[in-house]
């Protein structure tokens, strides 16, 4: 009987432990896969970011009478009226995917959007910029510091 007194607990404590690294597992689990949601938004920023600037660049591109312009809102690239027959760059206006919100429109120097960017403050995963961004800064410090940008020059 004296025995059985002093084994009381070791089953409660290996209980613990096992709770204990079930708990690590799971939580190192959760982390991995926020770490796979995230870089499959920010891949997803990039070819949305991209579509955006490429039908900037031909809104731009395609002026009649040679008259180059930026689109005055986003909505132009769903439907450019300047022509006899109407043309579409985007299909419809996508979200950031970041943070599921409308795109902020960069405004260039002479009027009219020149490019779009995030709203989301997160840092980004990615250590080089993709191409075709432009950051704001030497090294971005979020999302919202990726510029996608058409200034004109690749014609």
């Amino acid at each position: 009987m004296a025995r059985r007194r002093h084994q009381r607990g070791i089953g409660y404590l290996t209980l613990l432990l096992l709770v204990f690294l079930l708990s690590l597992g799971a939580g190192k689990a959760m982390e991995v896969h926020a770490t796979r949601v995230q870089r499959e938004r920010e891949a997803e920023l990039v070819d949305v970011g991209s579509r955006y600037r490429e039908a900037i660049k031909s809104y731009y591109l395609s002026a009649p009478d040679g008259q180059r312009k930026y689109p005055s809102r986003l909505e132009d690239l769903l439907k450019d009226s300047r022509h006899l027959v109407v043309r579409r760059y985007l299909r419809r206006l996508d979200p950031d995917p970041m943070t599921s919100q409308p795109f902020t429109p960069l405004m260039a120097p002479q009027g009219g959007i020149w490019g779009v960017a995030s709203r989301s403050p997160k840092a980004p995963l990615r250590l080089r910029r993709p191409d075709g961004v432009i950051a704001n800064g030497a090294a971005p410090r979020s999302y919202g510091d990726w510029r996608f940008v058409y200034d004109g020059s690749d014609r």
